[in-house]
C-alpha cells in the first residue's frame, strides 16, 4: 500500500480421523431464498453487484437505496447541456478495474483517455491565506529514485502482497502489513515512492500514508495503478454514476430497486430478518415492513451506518465493526475561473506529510473543456464536522483563490454559495486501522458473515474503489448463496 510465519505442527492423524474430521466440519447453510427475497440494503457498487450477481442465479432480491439514483457514491452533477461532473469515481485503468469494465460493456457509456500525472499545470494554495505558488517540479534526482522504485516495487508487490490480498484477506493479514504505508515503504527502503504517493493517497480520500496502514496502500497501488500515477500509462474517464443507472435499468428490470427509501429497522430477532423502512408520501412518509430470506448489508459497516439502519448488533458484531473507521470526504462541482489544464493543490508542510485535513478543498480540477465548471475535493478531520461547516470553509478558501493562477497579479473574483452547484458529504474509505488489524480485525469480520442470516458487502473487503466493492458484491453471493 515477509516472510510468511513457521508452519504449525499438526500430529498425525489417520484417514479414518480426517474422514471424520471433514463430515462433521461446520459449514455455512446456504439461504433460503424460496420464500422470501434476499434484501439489499444499498444500491452503490457493492449492492449492485450483489443483485445482478443474484439475478443470475435465478434468486430474488429486493434493493433500498436512501439515496434519490443508484450508484453510491458514484453520483454525478449535470448542466443544462447534460455535461456531467464527477462527485464520486471518474478515473479507472483496464487491468485493474476488470469487473468495472464488464458492467461498463453493458451499458452505452462512453469513455476517453485520461493522464493522471504530467497533463496539467499545477499550482498549491495555502487556505487560510490565499497565497499561490507552481507546485515545485521533481528534482531529476527523485526522478531517477523513483525510477529505480518502480519495478522493484512492482517485484515485491506479485511477490509478497499479492498472494494474501484476495478479497476479505481470508488466508490472514502478514504483520509487514499492518504498519503504516510509509513505515512500510522504510522498511522496505523506498525513499522515492512514498514522497510521490503522499498526495495521490490523501487528495483521493484516503488519509495520511504515515498513518494508513501498508495494506490498503499496497491494494490501491497495484502496479498498474501506479504505474498510470508516475505517468507510463493513461487511466480513462467516465461517468460512472449514468453506468450504474444503465446497468440497474437494463439489468436489473425485474428486481425492485427503491431510491429514496430509508431503512428504519433490521429485526433479526425471528426466523427471518425484517426490514422496516419508509418511502416519501407527500409532506411524510409510508411506513412499510418486508421480510427477507437473508440480509446484506451493503454500505461501510461502520456503528454510525449500522445504528442508522436499525441492526440489532450482537456483542461480536459491536467489537468487530467499532473498529471500522471511515474517512469525512466531500465532493463539490463548482462555477470557478480555474481554466481547463490548469489545477489546485492544497499545501502542505513538507513533501512527506499531506495537506491538513481541516475540511478545505485539497484538490481542484476543471475537467470539461468545454464547461466552466470545475470539480474540488476536501478532506474533512478525524473529529465529527457537519456538511455546512465543510461548505462554509469551500466557499471561504475558494473565494481567495477565484482566477487563473497562472496570472500572479489578477485579483480574485468574488466566490458565493451560488456559485456551488452540488455539493456531498461521504463516509469514504472504510477500513480498519493498524492494531486492529494486527490484532485480527478480518478474520472477525469474516467469522460474522452468516451470521443471523447477514452478510457484508463494501469497499472494506479490499479498497475504497468501484473495483473492490464491485467484487465484494459478486464474493459475498458466489460464497454464500
Amino acid at each position: 500500500m515477509w516472510s510468511s510465519s513457521s508452519p504449525l505442527l499438526l500430529p498425525l492423524l489417520s484417514l479414518a480421523s480426517l474422514a471424520s474430521l471433514a463430515l462433521s466440519a461446520p459449514t455455512t447453510p446456504k439461504p433460503d431464498c424460496n420464500t422470501h427475497p434476499v434484501c439489499i440494503i444499498g444500491a452503490g457498487p457493492a449492492g449492485l453487484a450483489a443483485a445482478g450477481r443474484l439475478k443470475d442465479k435465478g434468486i430474488k432480491a429486493v434493493v433500498f437505496e436512501r439515496q434519490e439514483k443508484v450508484g453510491g457514491k458514484c453520483q454525478a452533477w449535470y448542466d443544462d447541456r447534460g455535461i456531467f461532473h464527477p462527485l464520486g469515481a471518474a478515473f479507472f485503468s483496464n487491468a485493474t478495474y476488470t469487473d468495472t469494465i464488464g458492467i461498463l460493456n453493458k451499458t452505452n457509456v462512453a469513455i476517453e483517455p485520461f493522464p493522471l500525472a504530467g497533463a496539467r499545470s499545477q499550482y498549491t494554495y495555502n487556505f487560510t491565506n490565499g497565497d499561490i505558488a507552481p507546485m515545485a517540479a521533481l528534482t531529476p534526482q527523485l526522478t531517477a529514485v523513483v525510477a529505480a522504485e518502480v519495478p522493484r516495487y512492482m517485484a515485491l508487490w506479485n511477490q509478497r502482497f499479492r498472494p494474501i490480498s484476495g478479497l476479505n484477506y481470508k488466508d490472514g493479514v502478514p504483520q509487514e502489513f499492518t504498519v503504516s504505508g510509509a513505515e512500510w515503504f522504510r522498511q522496505n527502503n523506498f525513499t522515492g515512492l512514498p514522497i510521490l504517493l503522499v498526495n495521490a493517497v490523501a487528495l483521493y480520500g484516503y488519509g495520511d500514508i504515515n498513518i494508513v496502514p501498508a495494506l490498503y496502500i499496497l491494494k490501491y497501488f497495484t502496479p498498474d495503478i501506479l504505474t498510470a500515477f508516475v505517468g507510463l500509462h493513461d487511466a480513462y474517464y467516465m461517468d460512472f454514476h449514468k453506468m450504474f443507472v444503465e446497468y440497474a435499468e437494463k439489468e436489473l428490470c425485474h428486481t425492485p430497486i427503491h431510491t429514496s427509501s430509508e431503512v428504519r429497522c433490521v429485526d433479526r430477532s425471528g426466523a427471518n430478518p425484517v426490514v422496516t423502512y419508509t418511502t416519501p408520501n407527500g409532506n411524510y412518509v409510508s411506513w412499510k415492513k418486508q421480510e427477507c430470506s437473508s440480509v446484506i448489508f451493503a454500505f461501510p459497516p461502520n456503528l454510525a451506518n449500522l445504528e442508522r439502519v436499525g441492526v440489532d448488533l450482537t456483542e461480536e458484531e459491536y467489537t468487530t465493526f467499532a473498529n471500522v473507521s471511515t474517512h469525512q470526504y466531500y465532493s463539490s462541482a463548482i462555477e470557478f475561473e480555474l481554466p481547463y489544464g490548469v489545477s489546485y493543490v492544497a499545501a502542505s508542510a513538507s513533501p512527506y506529510v499531506p495537506p491538513p485535513n481541516d475540511g478545505q478543498p485539497v484538490a481542484i480540477l476543471h475537467l470539461i473543456r468545454n464547461s466552466n465548471v470545475s470539480v474540488a475535493w476536501s478532506w474533512g478531520p478525524y473529529d465529527f464536522q457537519t456538511e455546512k461547516a465543510a461548505k462554509n470553509l469551500l466557499i471561504k478558501s475558494l473565494s481567495e483563490i477565484n482566477k487563473d493562477p497562472r496570472n500572479a497579479t489578477a485579483p480574485s473574483q468574488p466566490f458565493n454559495e451560488t456559485d456551488v452547484k452540488a455539493f456531498r458529504k461521504w463516509d469514504y474509505f472504510p477500513h480498519f486501522e493498524t492494531d486492529a488489524l494486527a490484532d485480527g480485525a478480518y478474520k472477525k469480520f469474516n467469522a460474522l458473515q452468516g451470521h443471523k442470516k447477514s452478510y457484508y458487502a463494501s469497499a472494506l473487503s479490499g479498497m475504497e474503489i468501484v473495483e473492490w466493492a464491485l467484487r465484494s458484491g459478486y464474493d459475498i453471493v458466489d460464497t454464500y448463496f
